[in-house]
């Protein structure tokens, strides 16, 4: 099960989602606005438990074959740390871990090891990440290619494997990220 989110601080901090009603109803619990408004940060702790949302629907979508629909409100994020949470959704727990600097957070689902990257530049093409992919595991660049299944959720299908393996994708503003789970780790 993988799952993974991007969130480009520069440009979602200068949205000031934590002063939009709105925006807060619609996406979070009660219990979530109420960590986000007690926080010392507030907008980072939004952008934090929105990654967390992202992820674990990601995730959930693949493990159940779901068609795109996402329903914020339904995943409630508890955090345990800036590092880790647990998002839940009804009788199941996602665990997520992020990594975030001054630039971004990337916050990402993995029951196994996995091999992931973030890439500090606009949207890459699915070429230019499949060559990234190829690169770091000494495969030849047409050694694949980067496809999606009937639900959109994308997964690398390699010229020399009959089975299709996961790959999340995600991006936004400045920065594009992917995890894929390592096989036999």
């Amino acid at each position: 099960m993988i799952g993974n989110d991007i969130i480009d601080l520069k440009l979602a901090l200068s949205e000031r989602k934590s002063e939009s009603r709105r925006f807060l109803n619609k996406v979070f619990t009660e219990r979530e606005k109420a960590i986000i408004q007690n926080s010392e940060n507030p907008e980072s702790t939004l952008w934090f438990l929105w990654s967390m949302k992202e992820t674990a629907y990601k995730a959930h979508q693949r493990n159940f074959s779901l068609p795109r629909s996402l329903n914020p409100r339904t995943f409630e994020c508890i955090p345990v740390s800036e590092k880790q949470g647990v998002v839940q959704k009804g009788k199941y727990k996602y665990h997520v871990t992020s990594e975030s600097s001054s630039d971004f957070i990337h916050t990402y689902i993995a029951a196994k090891s996995v091999f992931k990257k973030v890439y500090s530049k606009k949207f890459l093409s699915k070429q230019a990440i499949l060559e990234s992919i190829c690169s770091s595991f000494n495969l030849p660049k047409t050694a694949g290619t980067i496809e999606k299944d009937g639900y959109g959720i994308p997964y690398l299908n390699l010229d020399k494997h009959t089975k299709k393996l996961p790959l999340s994708l995600s991006h936004h503003g400045n920065f594009t990220a992917f995890i894929i789970p390592l096989i036999n780790s």
